[in-house]
């Protein structure tokens, strides 16, 4: 339960998290999630007949920030893969400062995957083990927020209230040790699309995820200025056999932040979760035409990986003569979500 006395962040940190929030939530801008660990690009580069070397990863994250610097300007941040921050360019300049120098905000990702909880395919993520001397280190490096992820998925029985609960705690557990070390936690309740649940079980879920979430942070005392949001958007399941229209995901997931996500919180990055690069960006576009809660008091704009990146690796296969075409299908994707956080 939350106390009644606790002691606030200092107000130099509260202004440097608020400062870094600030630099990520620039108007018609948002988040490329470059996160992937190696496991995770392994499956992305093998459906396209690239070895998955640590050279090859290296070569495709360079890829990605070589481009214009001007052309990337709807994006604000990046988050990183441990991994990244330690490799160079082909220059031997630390792929942290190519992206320092495009204006882009850099991060981490802290937790460490998922264990089940349980026998009905629930899971709860780990990464608090020596989390503190972890930040201390990503921020030695330059790196300004971090991510991690709760993972939530809908079938007949779940989600329960126990695995709800328990990755809302670890969450707030995260934010706390992230704040007091610099970094600006993106709180992350990934509700995954697996399923043929609609989207008004989908609305019901996010509705009951942020709600004790947000108790959590509140009994935690984490200061919300210096937070950033990225949720899901509230679609239908993968397998339901009907599909919301971007207009509804709209309004649905409109209504959810509207009655759960305090005015405080300076920024909302969705998630793609799974969806096709056209169907993010679609639903995005729904999400910031919807006037129902307008004048927002938080940013809505995206945090996607695969939304903007699964053509780009498609064109470039791993072959150095298509870095070129690779790239205009990147800064394409990136164009199109700019607009589409505008409502355009």
């Amino acid at each position: 339960m939350s106390e009644t006395r606790f002691d606030y962040l200092s107000e130099e940190l509260q202004d440097e998290l608020r400062a870094i929030a600030k630099k990520i939530c620039r108007p018609g801008a948002g988040i490329l999630a470059a996160d992937e660990t190696p496991l995770a690009m392994e499956d992305r580069f093998k459906k396209l007949n690239i070895e998955n070397s640590a050279e090859n990863r290296r070569k495709y994250r360079q890829l990605l920030f070589s481009c214009p610097k001007e052309k990337l300007s709807p994006l604000s941040a990046v988050i990183l893969q441990h991994e990244t921050l330690y490799q160079t360019t082909d220059d031997s300049v630390p792929i942290i400062d190519v992206v320092k120098e495009l204006g882009i905000v850099p991060g981490i990702t802290l937790d460490k995957g998922w264990v089940p909880i349980n026998n009905k395919g629930e899971v709860f993520t780990q990464g608090l083990d020596n989390l503190d001397e972890r930040c201390k280190e990503y921020k030695k490096i330059g790196a300004e927020f971090a991510k991690w992820r709760m993972v939530v998925s809908i079938g007949e029985e779940i989600p329960s209230m126990e695995a709800i609960k328990e990755g809302a705690r670890a969450m707030a557990m995260y934010a706390k040790v992230a704040q007091r070390n610099g970094l600006v936690p993106i709180i992350e309740p990934d509700i995954g699309r697996g399923g043929d649940h609609s989207v008004d079980r989908c609305f019901q879920v996010t509705e009951v995820v942020l709600a004790e979430v947000y108790k959590a942070l509140a009994d935690y005392h984490i200061y919300l200025e210096g937070t950033l949001l990225k949720p899901n958007m509230v679609t239908s399941g993968a397998k339901c056999a009907q599909q919301a229209t971007p207009e509804r995901v709209g309004q649905l997931t409109m209504m959810a932040l509207a009655r759960h996500v305090p005015a405080a919180v300076p920024g909302i990055f969705f998630l793609s979760g799974g969806l096709s690069e056209s169907e993010s960006t679609d639903y995005l576009r729904g999400v910031n035409q919807d006037t129902a809660y307008s004048p927002r008091p938080w940013q809505t704009s995206f945090c996607f990986g695969r939304a903007l990146q699964d053509s780009c690796r498609a064109a470039w296969l791993g072959q150095d003569a298509n870095i070129e075409p690779a790239k205009e299908a990147f800064l394409k994707r990136v164009e199109a979500n700019g607009l589409a956080a505008c409502g355009k």
